[in-house]
């Protein structure tokens, strides 16, 4: 729909890789159901799993199962090796679809997240509607559509923007505490945006105020799966490296453990351009909003290619993708220091710098700092950091968060 400078278009947001906008929610082992014959991990709904307790008389039961579980839990190492919800509900009578019907969602759990013997994880879950259904909030697409926006125009002037990062580079010498030079970062980051982005020029006297940004003249919906695709799928976070550990291995599985949205979803939202106020940013078509988001992505693909050829077909997939969206996506995937740098070898060692700082600690014995992981003496010479995120099943991996999008017929 148009009406003048305002148009209004819908899109389908489609995974080509899992991916992951958590809701900040954890389920512990004794929180959700996990049937070993199915392969399949049951997300409760409360109000339903409250009734259904309290009509089975099973509540005081249940309070004493969580107690004793919670206290194995704290006392772990490695995965939970009491017994499971599910296989309590069955030793209490439960039937199978008993239990199904209490799921407002369902996953498909792989081997690594569910061991052999039948032990569970803490899983991270998924955006989710009442109903069930995963989504991605608008405010994630318009964040990864804004970064686009940033990167076109540091790209279209890039010395409009050189003093940002001479100012960036400035502080990485300075001798500020680590927290405090991330503080100052950040405000750098603020300025830059401020500069590019509040063209609106509503408040003279204020130009920070959010009034002053173009941006307000896009909007986004969120992004949700049909009905019927509610699936989710359960993975553990793998990284690739480029150095290799003791055992002489490249890769290494993380004891973390995400829901996520499968590949090959398609999550509908609409998008709603006033191009009266884009038009200031340069931006006069909906194909001027994706672009820089699409050469964003590009870039950060290339760099992470050429230092991990090993995954040679994950990258031939991620040719078809528009950008990354979503948690555990990596450094390169949020970040515009790869744009702003002068080139590749000038962003890796202000990144390595900056990661070093970032993850360490103090050591009061020798009275200086310690890095965590060492990224300025191991990472290579024009990447930084020197990892690839992966998600995994036993059959097939992808780089993790890669999504794209198709506009749908009017």
């Amino acid at each position: 729909m148009r009406t003048g400078d305002l148009d209004c278009r819908a899109y389908d947001l489609v995974t080509v890789a899992p991916v992951h906008v958590g809701s900040g929610e954890i389920r512990r082992a004794n929180e959700y159901l996990y049937d070993r014959a199915s392969g399949m991990a049951y997300f409760l709904d409360e109000a339903r799993w409250v009734s259904f307790l309290g009509r089975r008389q099973l509540m005081e039961p249940f309070l004493a199962y969580i107690e004793e579980s919670s206290r194995q839990l704290g006392q772990r190492r490695g995965s939970f090796r009491g017994k499971n919800l599910w296989d309590w509900l069955r030793a209490q009578g439960v039937q199978k679809r008993e239990m199904e019907a209490l799921a407002v969602r369902r996953a498909r759990a792989e081997r690594s997240v569910i061991s052999e013997k039948g032990s569970l994880n803490d899983v991270h879950l998924q955006m989710a509607l009442s109903d069930g259904r995963p989504y991605v909030p608008g405010s994630t697409i318009k964040g990864a559509l804004r970064t686009g926006i940033l990167y076109r125009m540091i790209q279209q002037e890039p010395e409009r923007f050189r003093g940002f990062w001479q100012e960036i580079c400035r502080e990485a010498e300075s001798r500020d505490r680590p927290r405090d030079k991330e503080r100052t970062w950040q405000g750098i980051e603020r300025r830059l945006e401020t500069q590019a982005l509040h063209t609106l020029r509503v408040d003279r006297k204020k130009p920070a105020e959010m009034v002053n940004s173009a941006l307000r003249g896009l909007r986004v919906s969120d992004a949700a799966v049909a009905k019927r695709e509610t699936e989710t799928l359960l993975l553990q976070k793998c990284d690739a490296t480029t150095k290799q550990n003791k055992q002489g291995q490249t890769y290494k599985e993380l004891p973390l453990f995400r829901e996520c949205i499968p590949p090959g979803r398609r999550l509908h939202f609409t998008l709603t351009a006033d191009f009266s106020m884009l038009r200031t940013l340069g931006i006069t078509s909906f194909e001027d909003i994706f672009q820089g988001l699409r050469a964003y992505t590009a870039q950060a693909l290339a760099l992470l290619e050429e230092e991990f050829p090993k995954y040679r077909p994950q990258f031939e997939e991620a040719r078809e993708a528009d950008c990354f969206l979503g948690g555990g996506t990596g450094f390169l995937s949020k970040t515009l220091v790869y744009a702003l740098a002068p080139d590749a070898r000038q962003a890796r060692e202000f990144t390595a710098h900056f990661l070093d700082e970032k993850f360490g600690r103090f050591d009061r014995k020798e009275g200086k700092w310690r890095p965590t992981h060492h990224h300025v003496t191991l990472d290579r010479a024009e990447l930084s950091p020197r990892t690839l995120k992966l998600a995994a099943t036993a059959q097939e991996e992808w780089l993790l968060g890669l999504c794209r999008f198709e506009e749908c017929p009017r």
